[in-house]
This record gives structure tokens, C-alpha cells and sequence, in this order.
């Protein structure tokens, strides 16, 4: 089974920081996952929409200019990331997994990766969301790069369907992306039936992660990725 930091090595540092990041980059995983919201014509590294958790203050994300959020440090004192901050540091050593919040222009988003899976040969990205329609776009957009082979897709969703995997299997994605609390073994046999990998998160504990093992999950996300191998490791 795989891991990737959630948000980076969240549970020590600041989720969605570079500190966050730099920590997953010493690990042996498979990766890391962020979240990108569209600011203007930029992409940045944030979880919520609103502000109000992060920042104490009320408002939304989407309201703030770049240079406004340039000026709200983080609680270690770092800059909110933007999306080239992030690939200019991983420099294709792991999996890339871009959770998209929110994006305007999905042509944006390509702009961006395509130099980065041009300059590193084995650089990997996955686009995932929970807003489907949106991955339909992005697939379109994908589809007409050179880059495609190395750009999969995950359908992220948070409860069990009555009909197990087939969303993913109909939104023709590589991975169907679901919360652990949600996860069933039929769900795992339906998906790998059709070829889906599946991905759980946020698993943190030692318990989830060894039933998720037993289930045959292909991939976990979690915010000690460190702690979850090690659990894996005395398993053997």
C-alpha cells in the first residue's frame, strides 16, 4: 500500500506549507497531495474557501487579491504557496497530487504543469476533485496535451454510493478517491473489477490503515505518512 502526505506532513507542520512539503520530500512515499484554489490569474496552495480558520478573520479566499494574500503570513511565519512554489521544489521526486477547490480557467492549471512534466521526465501528477463536472473540463483540456500518459485522475467523494465505484468508472477516471470512513471491501472489488485504483482519506490511525491493507486499498492519504509506515512495516 502507498502513502502521501495530506497537505503535506500536516500533522507536524502547517498543512499546505513548504515546511509541510520539504518534510514529506524526506520520506519514502509515494507523494504528496495539496489543494489549489485559482486567485486571479495565479494558483495557490489552500485548503478552505473561507479564511476564517487559518487567518481569524472572516471573509472568503476568493476575495483577496494576491498581493493581499502575499501579506498574510501563515502561523510559521511562511507565505501562503503558490502552485509554482510547490513544483519548483518537488522537481519530480514524488507524485503530485493537486486537489482542485476552485479553478476558472482550467487552461491556467496546464499552463503551469506542463513545464514541469516537460523539464522532469518522471514527473507524475494527479488531478483530483470532488467537483466532477470540473474533472470532465479538465479531462477535455488533458486529452489534447502531450503530457496526457502522465496526468491521471481522481474522483474524490465522500459517502458510499448505492452502486459502489461505478461514478468513477462512468467519469472514466484512473482512481476512485473515497473518505475512510466510508470505504467498504465491495467498493475495492468493484473498482479493481474495472481497472480503478482506490485511494482513501485522511487515514491516521493505525487500526484504518491495517483494515485498509486487509481490503486490498491501493493508496491512502494521511497527515503522518511517517507514523502510518511504520504501523505497515511491523504488519510484515
Amino acid at each position: 500500500m502507498e502513502i502521501l502526505a495530506h497537505r503535506g506532513v500536516s500533522a507536524h507542520y502547517h498543512e499546505n506549507s513548504i515546511e509541510a512539503f520539504e518534510q514529506a520530500l524526506e520520506l519514502n512515499i509515494l507523494g504528496i497531495e495539496c489543494d489549489l484554489h485559482q486567485l486571479e490569474d495565479d494558483l495557490v496552495v489552500f485548503h478552505d474557501f473561507q479564511l476564517n480558520r487559518l487567518f481569524n478573520r472572516s471573509g472568503f479566499l476568493s476575495d483577496l487579491r494576491l498581493s493581499e494574500l502575499s501579506e498574510m503570513p501563515l502561523s510559521n511565519a511562511q507565505a501562503v504557496p503558490r502552485l509554482n512554489d510547490l513544483l519548483q521544489l518537488v522537481k519530480g521526486k514524488c507524485v503530485l497530487n493537486l486537489e482542485i477547490k476552485q479553478l476558472d480557467d482550467p487552461a491556467l492549471l496546464i499552463q503551469q504543469i506542463t513545464p514541469y512534466l516537460y523539464q522532469y521526465e518522471d514527473a507524475s501528477i494527479v488531478l483530483s476533485a470532488f467537483n466532477h463536472p470540473l474533472l470532465k473540463r479538465l479531462q477535455a483540456v488533458v486529452r489534447n496535451t502531450r503530457f496526457s500518459s502522465r496526468i491521471k485522475f481522481g474522483a474524490l467523494i465522500a459517502h458510499l454510493p448505492i452502486n459502489l465505484a461505478q461514478y468513477a468508472i462512468d467519469l472514466q477516471v484512473d482512481i476512485a478517491a473515497i473518505n475512510v470512513e466510508m470505504l467498504t471491501k465491495e467498493f475495492v472489488e468493484h473498482a479493481h473489477m474495472h481497472n480503478l485504483d482506490v485511494w482513501s482519506y485522511t487515514v491516521n490511525t493505525q487500526k484504518e490503515i491495517l483494515l485498509l491493507q486487509d481490503m486490498g486499498v491501493d493508496a491512502v492519504f494521511s497527515n503522518d505518512p511517517a507514523l502510518m509506515q511504520s504501523y505497515l512495516a511491523k504488519s510484515v
